[in-house]
């Protein structure tokens, strides 16, 4: 039997969600565009069983730990071990091929903000073509899920907007034509370096999220706006900082703005949150309050209509998981499923830990509506700590219905910056620390990205996980997740992270066989698993001709049960469990309620 017939037979699912439209980063016709794809596609199949692994202990001396290393890969076996097994305990894990396919996957990433494009922009030719070829390479973190700042964030040295129209950032009159309106300079900054990862990698989805609107668009003073004759923005007061809905069709036109002069660089959008962190508005960075009934009315009068003219999805909310009726409001007040509203943003800041099963309860409700998690930081990690701040907010959202999951900055100097002098995330790790026009360090969070990135290739189906493959959550010190996609050559890739206080004997149950191994202690470990047609011959006996590593070419199987290799830990100690602590970044979580005062909305903090 060929190969691609066998990945024809074997790779069927039905799932709800489907990622199959939502096109690609670049446009240029000189650019080669679509998927690429990775180990795991129709082109790089997966033949042997291998697995990867990440330390969670950020060492004291560099290169002492595992960093997307070689493991001893799990072994087939073709009977389930007994429990009077003279191994030691194991975890038995079901992936549920049955009856388990969930959401398809568009894949893993972070953000480009302008900290990342003006360090970049610091490299010689040379080290930045490495830099993006590490970060979106296929011999690198293949990343295919990005995000970007429109305007300035906490992570911009300078803060403004695509149309201030005064002084400064926050300061400038009502343009109702928007005849002011440019990306110029730190937006063509960003789309050219941008399109330069298109170049690289042409299958990122691509999104895109204001901090905050122009300032004379939000409810900041007394302003009359002139033609308009309602009270409008012009300082730093932060006491009303929120959206003046008499300007969204000035808003409407700005987005489209943006997204024809991206394009205008050779970089297409795939996505837009209407604003980051809508119910944040108390920052002395950009920010401001976008109440759910305006955010629905902005895409509802023209937003969404627009961007899905442009080819761009919408994806509602952009904020914790405390707050869950934001999106579903916003859905249900923009035609319901199906209409103006694609998809569910969340983040990660919600205290004391994030609660991502309200996504499992968000696609009850909309099963077709895409939901992604779309920033989370890790915020001054300390060497000689542990750290899952990566695969503790991939994994869950994933199981809970999540497509796709970007962490924060990509980029910084030594000194988490350039950032917003007025507050923000001045302690935000990223993937990459420039330290030179020719050197840069790969931190800790680039080999955990890439345990995700590098092996869930896009298209690829989520399945759910029974039976122990997830005990513990964040709120205690042991913890063990566990997320399974089938990719489109039909393999498998299965990540688990191992916080539990030792390391597993781990029996994973795939269709008709059994995989076993060890998963060590403090690591993210990916397995991956070749395509089951591939497990057995015409007798449905086991068979090594995937040139298992085990046993090398026409490598052997195990008949039986086998007791797992313990693998090598790390030079240092992987003996105790971590608490997973909040992140420390106030300036991403706003406590708020709403209550109502003479009929009109009034925030308090």
């Amino acid at each position: 039997m060929s190969r691609s017939i066998v990945f024809a037979l074997y790779y069927t699912s039905v799932v709800a969600q489907s990622v199959q439209h939502l096109g690609v980063s670049c446009i240029g016709s000189t650019q080669q565009c679509g998927p690429r794809g990775g180990i795991g596609d129709g082109a790089h199949p997966v033949l042997t069983a291998q697995s990867f692994i990440t330390d969670a202990l950020l060492s004291t001396t560099p290169n002492s730990t595992r960093q997307l290393a070689s493991g001893p890969p799990p072994v087939l076996i073709q009977a389930l071990p007994s429990s009077t097994s003279s191994c030691t305990p194991r975890r038995d894990i079901i992936i549920d091929t049955a009856n388990g396919a969930q959401q398809e996957m568009v894949g893993f990433g972070h953000a480009w903000t302008d900290s990342t494009v003006s360090v970049f922009n610091t490299l010689d030719n040379a080290t930045l073509a490495q830099v993006l070829e590490d970060l979106f390479g296929q011999s690198g973190n293949n990343m295919g899920f990005m995000r970007h700042t429109i305007g300035s964030s906490d992570l911009s040295g300078e803060q403004y907007t695509y149309d201030d129209n005064g002084p400064s950032f926050n300061e400038g009159e009502p343009d109702l034509d928007l005849s002011h309106f440019s990306i110029e300079p730190y937006g063509s900054a960003m789309a050219g370096m941008i399109a330069k990862m298109g170049a690289v990698k042409g299958d990122v989805f691509l999104f895109g999220s204001p901090w905050s609107y122009p300032g004379w668009t939000k409810f900041n003073d007394l302003f009359i706006a002139p033609n308009l004759n309602v009270p409008n923005g012009g300082s730093y007061n932060i006491l009303n900082n929120s959206f003046n809905p008499a300007f969204i069709l000035q808003m409407v036109t700005y987005f489209s703005k943006y997204i024809d002069a991206f394009r205008s660089h050779g970089v297409q959008v795939n996505g837009l949150t209407p604003m980051n962190e809508p119910l944040n508005y108390q920052g002395g960075y950009p920010c401001m309050y976008l109440s759910d009934v305006d955010a629905a009315n902005l895409i509802a009068q023209g937003l969404g209509q627009a961007m899905h003219d442009r080819g761009v999805i919408i994806m509602a909310y952009d904020h914790n998981t405390d707050q869950p009726v934001y999106p579903a409001r916003v859905v249900l007040g923009t035609g319901g499923e199906g209409a103006l509203t694609d998809a569910a943003a969340w983040h990660c800041y919600a205290s004391p830990v994030a609660n991502y099963s309200v996504m499992s309860d968000f696609k009850t409700m909309f099963p077709n509506t895409l939901q992604f998690m779309t920033e989370c930081s890790n915020y001054l990690p300390q060497s000689g700590t542990w750290n899952f701040e990566v695969a503790s907010n991939f994994i869950p959202p994933v199981t809970h219905g999540a497509s796709g999951a970007a962490m924060w900055v990509t980029a910084t100097d030594e000194s988490y910056g350039p950032h917003s002098p007025y507050g923000g995330c001045a302690g935000c790790l990223g993937s990459i620390v420039v330290n030179s026009s020719n050197t840069y360090t790969r931190t800790n969070d680039y080999y955990m990205v890439g345990q995700f990135s590098r092996f869930v290739r896009r298209g690829a189906v989520n399945y759910q996980v029974l039976g122990e493959g997830n005990e513990g959550d964040a709120r205690g010190a042991n913890q063990f997740y566990t997320m399974a996609v089938q990719n489109p050559d039909g393999s498998f890739a299965v990540v688990m992270m191992n916080n539990w206080g030792s390391d597993q004997d781990v029996v994973l149950e795939i269709g008709q066989g059994h995989w076993q191994g060890t998963v060590p202690n403090g690591t993210v470990t990916t397995w991956l698993i070749p395509a089951e047609a591939l497990w057995w011959d015409q007798g449905q006996n086991a068979t090594g001709t995937y040139n298992s590593t085990q046993g090398g070419a026409g490598g052997s199987v195990s008949t039986s049960a086998v007791c797992a290799t313990t693998a090598s830990s790390s030079s240092q100690s992987t003996t105790s469990t971590t608490a997973l602590e909040p992140v420390l970044d106030t300036t991403h979580t706003i406590a708020s309620v709403i209550t109502t005062v003479m009929g009109r909305r009034k925030h308090v903090a």
